[in-house]
């Protein structure tokens, strides 16, 4: 393949979800408004070349993960566990979905159907996606929010902000899942 498409899976965060995430952030932290990610959603499969036997979808659904499901950290390699040289402010923030939970499952579910469609012409010589490692992209699947962009001014323990988004925002809903095969123009 060319490389010339890249393929996205996606489960959206409903309207209200992410008002509540957004008034959290402005209320709780002062946040400003540009610093929030508009289209909240997580990322279920990527990848960097067409997928021919793939039908595009856009679904309604009904999915829900409690926060309590959730850990905040920066969204860098190893931005899991505070670093005194990874600075929240500076990167991108968001919330992973923790292992062995309905919501995993969920994503697991949708991702082991597009995983049947990866064939040799599609990884060339990478090793196939697993649930848990990716072909494409960052080589462990970690499925997160992204919250916030680099440049938001938030403060360097997230430890105290994740609890305090457990103890707010309320349950989450995604009500909306796609498949889509976006075509380079070049």
């Amino acid at each position: 393949m060319s490389g010339k498409c890249e393929v996205w899976a996606q489960l959206f965060l409903s309207e209200s979800s992410k008002q509540r995430i957004h008034n959290f952030f402005i209320s709780e932290f002062k946040i400003d408004r540009r610093y929030l990610v508009k289209s909240l959603h997580v990322t279920v499969y990527h990848a960097l070349e067409e997928i021919p036997n793939l039908s595009s979808v856009d679904l309604a659904c009904h999915h829900t993960l409690s926060p309590e499901q959730t850990r905040f950290m920066v969204l860098a390699p190893g931005g899991e566990n505070s670093r005194p040289d990874l600075i929240p402010s500076d990167n991108r923030v968001g919330v992973r979905i923790q292992k062995n939970t309905d919501f995993r499952t969920v994503i697991d579910s949708y991702r082991s159907r597009i995983l049947e469609h990866e064939d040799h012409f599609v990884l060339g010589t990478r090793a196939p996606s697993t649930l848990s490692r990716n072909a494409f992209g960052a080589r462990h699947f970690q499925p997160h929010l992204t919250l916030l962009h680099p440049g938001s001014g938030i403060m360097n323990d997230l430890k105290i902000i994740g609890q305090a988004f457990r103890e707010s925002v309320g349950l989450l809903v995604f009500d909306r899942y796609i498949i889509e095969q976006k075509f380079n123009k070049r």
